[in-house]
């Protein structure tokens, strides 16, 4: 461009330029319908390039799928009804609900984002268009896996979250019926953008797929005469349980009129779910069974349900801070975090505590452990007056400084009457 046209703009400066071109320049060597068809994806590249929308966000806190780096300017794009449903079908297998807005945007792949306390799966068409299904599914299954997991993408904790991301991209593969074969080949070519090596993300994988096809196994069977149930038996709680819980024998009136033992299992679940307690495993043990729960972070001051994010976090961490002072405070003075997980026990065998121990990390990992259900065979089974259901309240304190994970003997805090008070299970049970 010449220095004396410098200062204008480049629409202008064609025109200018157009002015004094000779006559003969101006003829179209393209045909009428040609040149139609070309103003018509021009005009088309004009609105799209100009109807784009700036999306501000503050993607710190994020995983990507593949490749770490992600364009400091993002743009939303109109939406893709294959993706929503691709979404929606996952949420479905995964038995989980949406809690994040489908947004797609100029991401390398797939990614889900946290901005404060929103959440955001960014998806490319690029990718979508070009991707394999099963790398498709793979992408948005484990980003989903982030975020109804409530992942806080903290660097210190990335490990376990991508460990439970993968698990839950595991359960949707196998629901979705790859074999491991071809899922493998699928990892080996994307691998983890957080220094996770292949076999270690394959065993989370697997332990994600092994659970989904369990749970359909359990589904499939009618379990009343059904000659599969003897190669199919419920994995057994430890026995006697593990030493270090405070425990509350249910008074009998609670259970009056009970016949069965699924009616136990109903009664005791509806106590659950009204407060929270919506993931639990179902274990064997001698004469009956034995239902755990997740485990959740509760206040140590009253013994009290969490109500916030932090609640179903397996490591310490505040929601908010009430000003300058207390952040500061937070700082020089930190707090612990105190967890804890109910088992309940129905039997008509009497038994004492174990030997042993059982660890955060072993607690936590009984959720996936468990069937997700109660056999039928084992439902039908009279609940009779020598039955009883016991109550253990398995407790540990984190720092915030080393989160090392301590269990107390006895517990220092609350027995478990009052534990099952606080949370309101009790109430729900009649007490």
């Amino acid at each position: 461009m010449p220095d004396s046209l410098a200062h204008l703009t480049p629409s202008l400066y064609l025109c200018q330029a157009q002015h004094h071109r000779p006559i003969a320049m101006k003829i179209n060597p393209f045909p009428r319908s040609i040149r139609y068809f070309l103003s018509v994806i021009s005009l088309a590249a004009w609105q799209s390039a100009y109807t784009q929308e700036l999306l501000e966000l503050n993607i710190e806190h994020r995983c990507v799928f593949t490749g770490s780096k992600m364009d400091e300017e993002l743009y939303r794009f109109s939406a893709d009804d294959g993706m929503a449903k691709r979404v929606e079908e996952i949420l479905t297998l995964g038995g989980a609900l949406s809690n994040f807005e489908v947004v797609q945007t100029n991401v390398e792949n797939v990614s889900a984002v946290l901005d404060g306390e929103k959440r955001y799966l960014l998806y490319s068409l690029d990718f979508v268009q070009k991707a394999t299904e099963i790398e498709i599914t793979g992408a948005l299954a484990h980003e989903i896996g982030h975020h109804v997991n409530e992942h806080t993408f903290d660097p210190e904790h990335r490990n376990s979250e991508e460990n439970e991301a993968d698990q839950f991209m595991g359960y949707i593969f196998s629901l979705k019926a790859y074999s491991k074969a071809d899922i493998e080949t699928c990892l080996n070519k994307t691998p983890s953008s957080y220094n996770i090596g292949v076999e270690d993300r394959l065993q989370a994988v697997w332990e994600g797929f092994n659970r989904a096809e369990r749970v359909l196994e359990i589904n499939s069977l009618a379990f009343d005469g059904d000659p599969r149930l003897a190669e199919l038996t419920m994995p057994g709680f430890p026995w006697p349980p593990p030493s270090c819980h405070s425990r509350f024998e249910l008074p009998e009136k609670l259970f009056s009129g009970i016949k069965t033992l699924g009616e136990t299992d109903r009664k005791i679940r509806s106590a659950l779910n009204a407060k929270g307690y919506t993931q639990y495993s179902y274990f064997s043990v001698p004469g009956g069974f034995a239902i755990v729960t997740q485990l959740e972070q509760y206040n140590g001051e009253d013994g009290s349900s969490r109500n916030d994010r932090t609640r179903w976090l397996d490591y310490p961490a505040r929601d908010n801070f009430n000003g300058v002072m207390d952040y500061l405070k937070s700082l020089v003075m930190p707090q612990k975090g105190h967890f804890r997980l109910f088992v309940f026990i129905v039997t008509n065998q009497p038994f004492g505590g174990g030997a042993n121990r059982v660890s955060k990390a072993q607690a936590t990992a009984w959720l996936s452990q468990g069937f997700n259900k109660l056999p039928g065979s084992l439902a039908k089974v009279p609940f009779s007056s020598d039955y009883n259901v016991t109550a253990l309240v398995y407790e540990f304190e984190v720092p915030e400084t080393n989160r090392k994970p301590i269990q107390r003997c006895p517990s220092p805090l609350f027995d478990a009457r009052t534990h099952l008070l606080k949370v309101g299970i009790l109430t729900g049970l009649g007490f």
